[in-house]
């Protein structure tokens, strides 16, 4: 954050946006100047830096902008004061020695009063002089510094002029895509209020200090402070109402990922652990992910809405376009049960969730959610046990590919391409590739034949048959392996189908792929002409 002096903003027409710093040649020269002066100036007095700094903004460039960023690198560095003796005790002594001899009006007084100093202290009066005034902030020493990149100060300085313009709003609305657990704690820990909807993405309001009864600058930077928490997700936006307090104007303020992760510096650029509450979640999740189901598991997800409450499960588990969350009741409360359940019972119906409850937790206030048919209850002993989980899965996912199925059935596919990828079809359409696979190998379309993971056209498989034929013209005779690599060459990576496909037939000599002999239709190598 920096100083509201040092704001920059552009206003029109009742939007405001901060004047963004962007990797320009220029700029980056600027902030690539400004990290070399620190660099080069360890040991050296902070005036010395401001020399600098003061030429930069007298060559024409915004002083706001050149001050900002020498805040935002000050920050960075490490300034100490290396003087020999305390400046305020030294200060101290003068000033009681003064006391007792009269202030000295003449340059005579004021010299004998340092010598009466100097032999106190042991110092020569040219030290004294010099280490007077050692603790004030021009004369502090660089001793270390923490250099950022050009592109990080800048990233930085456009982070910071976002949050001094929050500083002022009356009204701040996010959406995001994670960190949902993070994300709630910090808004609970600033103290914000904040009010949830969802159509369809989940939408959260922060009241801003202007909106409440009294104007509160403390609120204000605590809203400020949010921000980072928000932009370290890969997908987000932010609206807010700023109250520009020149001209009591409400203005609109609005950033998103799309225009402006590339300029405000993301904190977390790397996923953070994975951090589990208990060790029944960290076993659980570690099993679940080892037996490849084909679901998605996600820890954290998005908050439910229940009520006016938030309920953020543990996990989800995600399917083509099925999801279902899970909760585990490890541990409670008599006062920790009794919101569970509340909030529990007022899930969406169209919300489905497994709960995995401890058998020596079950009560009447848990049994009592068994009648909501979005729960579905799963009692364990010591273990969180895996089958009934993976059979209410499937079960909820058999109603989901039954209409993907239904839905594919009914249209009248076409393709151009010569080799479709079932999971990339499945990626771009959104529907499961189960569905997808049995749809389009029990009826492939014209044209194609099926394989493992896709389809083929006959075009291309005709192709492949050519370009076998002219190998084994040359050769005489081909292994597993050579046939794989001319297959694998044109972009399919399933050799035994195509060889199927082909009518090629493999004749092995052990289990060495060198050694197995490839043997065409009819064990001749025109099968080409017949299939094309």
């Amino acid at each position: 954050m920096l100083p509201s002096n040092l704001l920059i903003v552009n206003k029109r027409n009742g939007e405001i946006q901060p004047k963004y710093a962007k990797p320009t040649p220029e700029n980056l020269n600027i902030t690539t100047q400004l990290i070399k002066t620190y660099n080069t100036n360890i040991e050296k007095k902070k005036k010395d830096i401001t020399i600098f700094t003061t030429e930069l903004e007298n060559q024409g460039h915004d002083y706001r902008f050149i001050r900002a960023l020498t805040l935002l690198l000050e920050r960075k560095s490490c300034f100490v004061c290396n003087s020999k003796i305390n400046p305020y005790t030294l200060r101290k002594k003068i000033f009681q020695t003064t006391e007792k001899h009269g202030i000295p009006t003449t340059q005579q007084k004021r010299q004998h009063i340092l010598n009466l100093i100097a032999t106190e202290t042991t110092q020569t009066i040219d030290i004294i002089e010099e280490q007077l005034y050692a603790d004030l902030d021009t004369e502090l020493f660089l001793e270390k510094f923490n250099p950022p990149t050009p592109i990080d100060l800048l990233q930085q300085y456009n982070t910071s002029l976002t949050q001094t313009l929050l500083f002022e709003c009356s009204e701040l609305t996010f959406t995001t895509t994670g960190n949902w657990q993070q994300l709630f704690y910090t808004i609970k820990k600033l103290g914000l209020i904040y009010e949830i909807t969802k159509n369809p993405q989940l939408t959260i309001k922060i009241d801003g200090p202007s909106s409440l009864f009294k104007l509160s600058k403390r609120y204000g930077t605590n809203i400020a402070k949010l921000l980072p928490c928000i932009i370290t997700n890969k997908v987000w936006t932010i609206h807010a109402k700023i109250l520009w307090k020149y001209t009591n104007e409400i203005c609109n303020f609005e950033i998103n990922h799309i225009k402006h992760n590339n300029l405000l510096l993301q904190q977390n650029p790397n996923l953070p652990k994975i951090i589990y509450d208990s060790t029944d979640e960290e076993r659980f999740a570690n099993q679940f992910k080892a037996i490849n189901s084909g679901w998605i598991l996600k820890r954290e997800p998005e908050p439910i809405q229940t009520g006016n409450q938030i309920l953020i499960p543990d996990f989800s588990l995600e399917k083509s376009n099925l999801k279902i969350y899970l909760e585990i009741i490890g541990f409670w409360t008599k006062e920790y049960l009794q919101r569970k359940t509340e909030k529990l019972k007022q899930i969406d119906n169209n919300i489905k969730m497994i709960l995995l409850i401890q058998e020596k937790l079950a009560c009447e206030k848990l049994v009592s959610l068994e009648k909501q048919s979005q729960l579905h209850l799963i009692y364990y002993k010591d273990k969180i046990p895996l089958a009934p989980i993976i059979r209410y899965l499937h079960k909820e996912f058999e109603e989901t590919k039954t209409t993907e199925t239904k839905l594919l059935k009914d249209l009248n596919i076409q393709f151009t391409e010569p080799i479709i990828d079932f999971t990339e079809f499945a990626n771009r359409t959104g529907l499961s590739i189960e569905a997808i696979r049995e749809v389009l190998t029990t009826n492939p379309p014209t044209g194609y034949l099926p394989l493992s993971n896709g389809l083929i056209s006959k075009d291309k498989l005709c192709d492949i048959a050519k370009k076998l034929d002219q190998a084994l013209k040359q050769t005489k005779k081909l292994n597993l392996n050579q046939v794989t690599i001319i297959i694998e060459n044109e972009g399919v990576a399933d050799t035994t189908r195509i060889l199927e496909h082909l009518d090629y037939k493999i004749k092995w000599h052990g289990i060495n792929s060198e050694q197995a002999e490839i043997i065409p239709p009819n064990n001749h190598c025109t099968f080409s002409k017949n299939f094309c």
